[in-house]
């Protein structure tokens, strides 16, 4: 099961939000903390990412991916779905990959995100979010140090000192909002969920929880 909650923030700002369910998985906390102290793999490398949005600028659809970087079903999706997407789809042009970073499990989904905004800044996201997920701890067991975000950062090519600097910042807060707003109007529910735009065509969802190949297959077509 996947992480559910009933509402999104709304107008923006941090407001109370429940998880409906997967309260079998919160209850387990997710994978062991491990502390990452290589890059996780090869899986970008090549790859440009710009504002966060890895792949081919000019690629005709855009696949967005809406996470918490607590969600041990987004962890999974990353090393099921995520290798997939990105060499049958991402390296050939097909498409590109944004994401929308949301903090609805607690006060360490919203440290991680505001980091992950200062990796996002680097160009290094994806990387960032990769390694984060190797390295996922119980939830909001206060794991999310800043020694534990340097061993990410060290990890994914990120500058540290520059992410944690960015966290604070006005950007982060944007990258906060952004994904919250988008959310909300597209009725996001669960984490991860995906979505697929085509050329400037509006965004639609495609499903939640660890999808497989054939969802994605239908949706682009």
């Amino acid at each position: 099961m996947f992480h559910r909650y009933a509402r999104l923030f709304a107008a923006l700002a941090a407001a109370a939000v429940v998880t409906a369910a997967a309260i079998a998985v919160s209850a387990s906390g997710g994978t062991d903390q491990t502390t990452p102290t290589a890059p996780v793999s090869n899986l970008f490398r090549g790859i440009p990412e710009h504002d966060g949005v890895l792949g081919d600028p000019k690629a005709p659809v855009t696949l967005t991916e809406y996470v918490d970087l607590q969600c041990p079903v987004c962890a999974e999706a990353s090393k099921q779905t995520l290798p997939w997407l990105v060499e049958t789809y991402v390296r050939t042009g097909k498409a590109k990959l944004d994401l929308r970073a949301l903090h609805f499990l607690g006060p360490d989904s919203e440290k991680a995100a505001r980091v992950a905004a200062g990796a996002k800044a680097q160009g290094r996201l994806w990387p960032f979010v990769e390694a984060f997920y190797a390295a996922q701890g119980q939830e909001n067991s206060g794991y999310v140090t800043d020694d534990f975000l340097r061993s990410v950062a060290k990890a994914s090519g990120v500058d540290a000192d520059k992410a944690l600097d960015a966290a604070d910042g006005e950007a982060a807060l944007r990258f906060l909002e952004q994904a919250n707003a988008d959310a909300t109007r597209l009725g996001v529910e669960s984490t991860p969920t995906f979505t697929v735009a085509k050329g400037d065509g509006a965004p639609r969802l495609i499903g939640s929880g660890v999808l497989g190949q054939a969802a994605f297959e239908k949706a682009l077509r």
